[in-house]
């Protein structure tokens, strides 16, 4: 009866632990990891096994983090307004318009508006609708969230208006 043998290795070296723990949450083999980082299965294996150390290896971290999915929250998550998408009203006046915003959806890698609602007409700010863009634009780069939004995306990725919206300061 013949059995798989697993190889199961310590590494010392940083860069290849996190490369293994990014294969691990991925559920890849080695060959699938090999082939997401754009590597031949033999380079990889050499790494692994021999210690070997990969050429470029900030560029190579970054390609595999960026395979890891990350989880983003809506402001409705983070807010608690309970005017989410299905949620329940705030005295009556329906779903926040970020929560229903289909235009949006996908900016920030959020659902509809809810990582751009600071870009949305009529969301609410605490317990009040904030107005206008303009209106609310300062209260809302102050906004824990807006900040958390900015730190998530990282400025290369980060969008602060909704596609084909503008700003004009009058």
């Amino acid at each position: 009866m013949s059995r798989k043998k697993k190889f199961h290795t310590e590494h010392a070296d940083p860069l290849i632990r996190t490369l293994e723990d990014v294969r691990g949450k991925l559920r890849y083999s080695q060959a699938q990891m090999a082939q997401a980082l754009g590597v031949p299965f033999r380079t990889y294996q050499k790494w692994v096994y021999l210690g070997q150390q990969p050429r470029h290896g900030a560029a190579l971290l970054a390609r595999a983090l960026s395979l890891v999915p990350s989880k983003r929250v809506n402001c409705w998550d983070v807010l608690n307004c309970g005017r989410e998408p299905g949620g329940a009203s705030v005295d009556g006046k329906g779903p926040c318009p970020a929560a229903i915003d289909a235009n949006a959806d996908g900016v920030n890698s959020g659902t509809n508006g809810g990582r751009v609602c600071w870009a949305i007409s009529g969301t609410f700010c605490g317990s009040k609708a904030a107005g206008s863009l303009a209106a609310r634009l300062i209260s809302c780069l102050t906004c824990d969230f807006f900040t958390q939004v900015l730190q998530e995306e990282g400025l290369a990725n980060f969008k602060l208006l909704k596609p084909g919206q503008t700003y004009t300061q009058k």
